[in-house]
Order: C-alpha cells, then structure tokens, then sequence
C-alpha cells in the first residue's frame, strides 16, 4: 500500500533520521523498521478509522521523545514497545493484515505437531518432525507469498 500523504512523509523523514543517527542496536529496540511500517498503515487507514487517527498522534508523540528514550526509565521504552504492539495489534485485528513471516511461523509450529504425527506413524518421532515443519514452512512461505500480493503485510 503505497502512502502519499503528509503526515507519513514527514514521519518517515523523522524516522529515517533517527535510523541514520543511532546504533543499529538502539534502532532495533526501539523497533524503528517496524514503526515506519507501522506509520505507513496506519496513514493509510486514518480516514475512514478513529483508532488510526488516535495512532497517528501517539506516532507523532512518540517520534518528539524518541531523541531521549535513550536517557529515559526502562518504563518509558516499555510504553514505545507497548504503543506500536497495540498499533499493530489494531491492524491485524480490525483491518486484517498480518506481520512479515507470519504464516512461516504458524506453518513451523502446526508441522511441529504433524511432524510428530508422522513420526510416530513412521516408528521414529524425531525423524518426522523435520518433515511436519518442512511442509509448514513451505506452505507458510506461499501464505505468506500470497498475503504480500494481496497488499496485507504490516
């Protein structure tokens, strides 16, 4: 989904400099990449969505502290993570789009399982579970293929 409006660019501007100015290790936990996707659907969906124009401002909020979360109590970090979980929490449930390599995921724990299942179906547990998550990845990654088409990955 291809945003162009203001408020996205400006943040994405914001953002990018933020990712320019600290270390990988600070951009990674304040979960920067995820923030600017975050922002972009967020923009998206603010139109027509109350909750996502409640979330534009606490984006807004949280980009004029981002300079000193660094300095500030680990209760303060924990309100950024808390603040883009529950964003991203908005966008699965309410607009129906999933995180990146979220059906990977599902699709290695649910062969987990299956592997066992053949596993035992094969006389030997351990040498069917590689084979459940194998089958779990691969039709994970095509979910996950197909949900990118289709323009629903966060």
């Amino acid at each position: 989904m291809e945003v162009h409006n203001r408020w996205y660019e400006d943040t994405a501007k914001v953002i990018s400099f933020y990712q320019g100015t600290l270390t990988q290790k600070e951009a990674r936990r304040f979960k920067l990449d995820l923030l600017r996707r975050v922002a972009g659907r967020v923009a998206g969906f603010s139109e027509e969505c109350g909750y996502c124009q409640i979330f534009q401002q606490e984006i807004a909020q949280l980009l004029q502290d981002l300079g000193n979360l660094s300095l500030l109590s680990e209760g303060a970090r924990q309100g950024h993570a808390r603040m883009i979980k529950n964003a991203v929490k908005h966008l699965q449930h309410d607009h129906k789009l999933i995180t990146k390599r979220h059906y990977i995921g599902l699709g290695a724990a649910l062969g987990t399982g299956i592997g066992v299942a053949i596993g035992a179906g094969m006389g030997s547990v351990g040498g069917g579970i590689p084979i459940g998550v194998a089958i779990g990845v691969v039709i994970g990654s095509y979910l996950d293929s197909r949900a990118k088409k289709a323009d629903r990955v966060i």
